[in-house]
């Protein structure tokens, strides 16, 4: 079952979220970024900003026995009852994507960096072994003109919290997933239980437990596994024996 209100209150209706690529983006799973992830992370950095500027305490994540769930502008799903509801969005879609293309990220020791940070340096700091060698390593991304998420929620609220971020997936810094414009529109005849789960093709499009999939049908997943259910998806309290979305391999 479907909420048809976020958890802020607002109506929530079927919406389909796009971000315009400048080239490519790279992804941490086998599955694309889930838009609930976004937009939590833009909802704690505000609160992040708003406690440092007040001289309070950040808790940290490691440190949080049981994670708070944000009120985002989402809809919820209930899942398989109690704890394992997640909520109403999917993970990322690639359109127009090509075959992975493998590109790679350097990183190198700062000397003069290091020389005005401290005291004293060590005679030789090796660039060739331990902890400040050197490195140049490859990372597969997905080429794509775009990336398409569909949701239940507010589409005022999640334009707005969309709208300041400018690149998402892996390696940011390094000019992966920049996002050149936001789009973010309802679609009439999208049912609510689509919109949560499916891509576009109808392949699963998030993590999902069994339950919510009885009397569906989807044209393919990613198997049976572990996996976050909703934000923070890395926290131990949130993995559950999920379905998992079908993978980029297959979207192509």
């Amino acid at each position: 079952m479907i909420t048809d209100v976020t958890a802020t209150g607002a109506p929530a209706v079927p919406l389909q979220i796009r971000a315009h690529l400048a080239s490519s983006t790279a992804s941490g799973a086998p599955w694309g970024v889930a838009l609930d992830g976004l937009l939590a992370s833009e909802l704690w950095h505000d609160r992040k900003a708003r406690r440092f500027a007040q001289n309070l305490p950040i808790p940290h994540l490691v440190d949080t026995e049981v994670p708070e769930d944000l009120a985002l502008p989402l809809a919820r799903c209930a899942g398989a009852g109690g704890d394992s509801w997640h909520w109403a969005a999917t993970c990322a879609f690639p359109e127009g994507a090509a075959e992975v293309e493998v590109h790679h990220w350097t990183s190198r020791f700062d000397h003069r960096a290091a020389e005005l940070a401290v005291d004293a340096l060590p005679t030789i700091i090796s660039d060739r072994q331990g902890r400040y060698q050197a490195r140049r390593m490859p990372l597969i991304t997905t080429p794509a003109r775009s990336l398409v998420w569909w949701a239940v929620g507010d589409l005022a609220q999640i334009r707005d919290l969309l709208a300041p971020i400018v690149a998402i997936g892996k390696k940011r810094s390094h000019g992966e997933g920049h996002v050149q414009r936001w789009e973010v529109q309802p679609v009439a005849d999208l049912d609510p239980w689509s919109a949560a789960h499916l891509h576009p093709n109808s392949t699963l499009g998030r993590p999902t437990p069994e339950t919510c999939l009885k009397g569906h049908t989807i044209a393919g997943d990613g198997g049976p596994g572990t996996a976050g259910l909703r934000p923070p998806y890395m926290h131990p309290l949130r993995q559950h024996d999920l379905r998992l979305p079908a993978s980029l391999e297959t979207l192509r």
